[in-house]
């Protein structure tokens, strides 16, 4: 008996399909639902299409300002890297002068007390 019950359904479940099936196909042989399937997919085609190049166009948008920054960037990296090598530089030069400032002045006291020390 439980069989009967599972092959029933079975039966029930395919008659019903079998019904779908052909409400469908007699659905799609009828010109104007065919034509109206064709229209749709012609629309959902455009769509995709008009929805791609906006999206290419926005990439392109974002790259071109991604690019414009990074030029920015490198610009002002190698302003500031001048910048710095010129600080350098300067102090490089300035600390110079000073030990030979330091220098004289330590060889003009060793000379004022060699003097000194001789009288």
């Amino acid at each position: 008996m439980a069989n009967d019950r599972h092959g029933s359904g079975f039966f029930g479940g395919f008659v019903i399909g079998a019904t779908i099936g052909a409400a469908v196909a007699l659905a799609l042989t009828r010109e104007d639902a065919r034509d109206m399937v064709v229209g749709k997919a012609k629309e959902a085609s455009s769509f995709a299409k008009d929805a791609s190049e906006d999206l290419r166009d926005k990439v392109s948008d974002v790259r071109d300002k991604v690019a414009d920054a990074a030029a920015q960037w490198q610009a002002n990296a190698t302003d500031l890297y001048e910048r710095g090598r010129h600080v350098v530089e300067n102090a490089r030069g300035n600390f110079g002068a000073a030990v030979e400032e330091g220098t004289a002045n330590a060889d003009h006291l060793r000379d004022e007390l060699r003097y000194k020390t001789e009288e």
